[in-house]
């Protein structure tokens, strides 16, 4: 008599089973990130951004992916957004790229990647969908450069 309980509970467990991937919530993939693709400099250096990896071509030289390998073992990528502010105060020595940085980040956040490699990085700031701002960090000590994309 305890067969009927055992296939009414299966048939119950398989019902739910059944049912529960369209009940769940499943959050959609992370959107890709905007800077995705090629940019370059006004001196043709080109920087592709990849989902995993940043591609440097210089003008004259061989192509570099960025990594581990090539930053002394510490490299990070993560794409995101950032307040402007905390870009403009992160130069407290350079007033002239404060400055610069300011008049260039009129929103007050902008889609970004940012680059860690070795003791400095670059944090690339999309301004619209035709120009990237590199800012370049090192030992405290900031630069830009413009970059459009190909």
């Amino acid at each position: 008599m305890k067969t009927p309980k055992i296939k009414a509970g299966a048939r119950w467990l398989a019902v739910v089973a059944a049912l529960l991937p369209g009940a769940c919530f499943f959050p959609a993939e992370e959107p890709a990130s905007p800077l995705l693709g090629t940019w370059a400099s006004s001196g043709n250096n080109r920087v592709t951004f990849t989902a995993n990896a940043v591609v440097v071509t210089p003008e004259k030289g061989p192509q570099t992916t960025m990594s581990a390998a090539e930053c002394n073992g510490r490299y990070k990528l993560v794409y995101g957004r950032m307040q402007s502010a905390a870009l403009e105060q992160s130069f407290p020595s350079q007033k002239d790229l404060q400055a610069k940085l300011k008049q260039l980040l009129v929103q007050p956040e902008y889609p970004v990647a940012d680059v860690t490699c070795d003791e400095g990085g670059t944090t690339y700031v999309q301004l619209n969908d035709r120009q990237v701002l590199a800012v370049y960090r090192d030992a405290g000590i900031g630069g830009t450069e413009n970059l459009t994309r190909l």
